[in-house]
This record gives C-alpha cells, structure tokens and sequence, in this order.
C-alpha cells in the first residue's frame, strides 16, 4: 500500500514539474492558429474565384473579336461557340 502512495506522489510530483502539459498546450495553440489561417486563406481564394468567372457572352464576345482580328479562323471561332453555347443553353433551363 505504501508503494502506491509512493507511486501517486511521485506521479504527482511528475506532472507537477513537466513542462510537457504546457508544451502541449502551446502546440496545440499554435495548430488552431495555423488552421484558421488556412481557412481565411481558402474562403480567399474560392470568393476570387467566383468573382473571376467569366459569362460566357462576354467569352463570346471576345472570341468574336479575336476572329475579326484574324487571330481565330472561322472554323476555331465555330468550335468554340459549340462549345460555350450548349454549356449556356444548360444555364438557361436550369434557371427556368
């Protein structure tokens, strides 16, 4: 019985005079940290881009430049409209 004794007060006096519970204290804060920063920095990135994408007439328009320039020929400009078109028509439905 009197080693038990022993035993909790040596555990006692252990954790009493560790510095691991405030180490990990302080680990543990600095993760929160750097998870939060994570995030702010995620919700960033997916708000810029939301706001980057492009309608897809203002695509068209530019394409329509970009054609009259000689830059595309007719048959990339077609292409293209092909695919801008049905992915825009898809839209329309869906907001109907």
């Amino acid at each position: 019985m009197t080693t038990s004794i022993l035993a909790a007060n040596n555990l006692r006096d252990l954790i009493s005079r560790s510095t691991f519970l405030p180490t990990m204290a302080v680990l543990l804060g600095i993760l929160a940290v750097l998870l939060l920063i994570g995030f702010w920095i995620r919700t960033r990135f997916r708000e810029n881009d939301s706001e980057n994408a492009a309608d897809p007439e203002e695509l068209l328009v530019l394409y329509e430049e970009m054609r009259r320039q000689g830059d595309l020929t007719d048959e990339e400009f077609r292409s293209i409209k092909n695919r801008i078109l049905p992915s825009r028509s898809h839209d329309v439905t869906q907001d109907s």
